[in-house]
Parts: C-alpha cells; structure tokens; sequence
C-alpha cells in the first residue's frame, strides 16, 4: 500500500487540481474546471493512506460514486484519476450541439433529426416538425413515421 505521502505527491501532480484540507489532516482535491455539478475528484486523503476517488463510470463505485484506492497502486491511482478527470470535464452528452441526421421514407421525403440544446429537434426542410427529450423517442417517431 502506498503512504499518504506518496500518495498525495502523485495527486499533487495533477496541477489542474486544487488541494484543500479538511478535517482529521485529510485532504480532498477538487477539480474546478468540472462541468458537472460534482467538483471533488479525491476525497478524504487520510493520514492513515486511504482515500476515494470519484468515479461513478465504475461498477463498484458506492452510490455517491467514489472508490477506495486504499491498496491502489501509483498506475491504478493515475488511471483512476485520469477518468475521474475525464469525466467531470464533459456533461455526459454523448453528442456534440448541432450534431444531425438525415431520414427518408419510402418516398423520398427527408426529414433532419438535430440535437439542439440538450433535445432532439425534426425538421421538414426549414420547419420544426416535432421536439423530443431523448434520442429514444425521436427514433420512435421516426420509425412509426416510415423513416429510416
């Protein structure tokens, strides 16, 4: 098991976070660059070496979405870290603002499936044909429409 000292020289090299010290000697390191609400990427760096790293991406993350890296070594601490990181940089949008798809039906009649501020827009040329929540429920009007 790595000490805290080694352990925290090996967070500490993550300049985009920031150390801030909490109760009992722990330490948390924040990341405020986040683009999620969660801004903790390490919590609870204990004097005694234990500490949890957010990773909610994990199957045996607990349910506010940390691990233990208490036995964790420098490689597994720097892969834990890195998707931490990589996580809280992005929203969880699997598609980019603007992203779009054309439809055709047996017709020919195309339709425009767009992702516009964080919901799924069709249009029929320049006309708003229908707005959805989720990609799910566009490609079900989609497909009850003939579109493929």
């Amino acid at each position: 098991m790595l000490s805290f000292e080694e352990k925290k020289n090996i967070f500490d090299q993550y300049t985009e976070l920031e150390a801030h010290s909490v109760s009992m000697g722990r330490i948390n390191y924040h990341f405020p660059a986040s683009v999620r609400e969660k801004k903790i990427a390490v919590n609870h760096l204990h004097p005694n070496g234990n500490a949890f790293i957010y990773a909610p991406f994990l199957d045996d993350a607990d349910k506010n979405g940390f691990v233990n890296v208490r036995e964790a070594t420098e490689a597994e601490l720097k892969e834990l870290l890195s998707g931490s990181i990589s996580f809280l940089s992005t929203d969880g949008d699997e598609f980019e603002e603007g992203y779009e798809e054309a439809f055709r039906d047996a017709y020919r009649t195309v339709l425009i499936l767009r992702y516009e501020n964080k919901m799924w827009a069709i249009y029929a040329d320049d006309h708003l044909e229908a707005i959805f929540p989720s990609r799910e429920a566009a490609d079900s009007y989609l497909m009850d429409e003939g579109f493929q």
